[in-house]
């Protein structure tokens, strides 16, 4: 096996023993983004990341945002809503939710959880993401090796 898919499967399997956080697959977060009520959906990566593309709807949270800063700016939005976090592979996003799954539970979230893959699984399968001017084919590849992630679209 070779290539962005693979890779990422790896970093993916790790992110995942690491992190005990619940994960959902790209898939399902589609459908709810389709549905009635779609997810609160957290963007965890810099800005210059989220410049580039997001997914649509995605509010950008800083990858170092603690559980008091979440409770005060998010606490009130997040009862009876389902909350998705990403990042690009799901590293920064999962550590995020480790720090924030009390207050999400706490302030009556349905559920919480980190897409998995991120949003590199996302753009992969070819899914839309946006940036200020609406759909775009690109992707912030975070770093060279992160990158190496990434199926480029032509």
């Amino acid at each position: 096996m070779s290539g962005p898919d693979w890779l990422l499967d790896a970093a993916i399997m790790m992110i995942e023993r690491m992190h005990r956080v619940e994960h959902l697959a790209t898939d399902e977060l589609a459908e709810m983004l389709a549905g009635p009520e779609p997810p609160l959906l957290f963007d965890i990566r810099t800005p210059e990341e989220y410049e580039k593309s997001r997914i649509a709807t995605a509010v950008r949270l800083d990858p170092d945002t603690g559980p008091d800063d979440f409770a005060a700016r998010y606490a009130s939005l997040v009862g009876g809503r389902d909350i998705v976090f990403y990042c690009s592979v799901g590293q920064r996003s999962s550590e995020l939710l480790d720090r924030v799954e009390s207050v999400c539970r706490n302030a009556g979230a349905k559920s919480f959880r980190n897409l998995r893959g991120g949003i590199f699984r996302w753009y992969n399968e070819g899914k839309p993401v946006i940036d200020a001017a609406g759909l775009t084919d690109e992707i912030h590849g975070y770093d060279p090796v992160w990158g190496m992630m990434v199926e480029r679209r032509r």
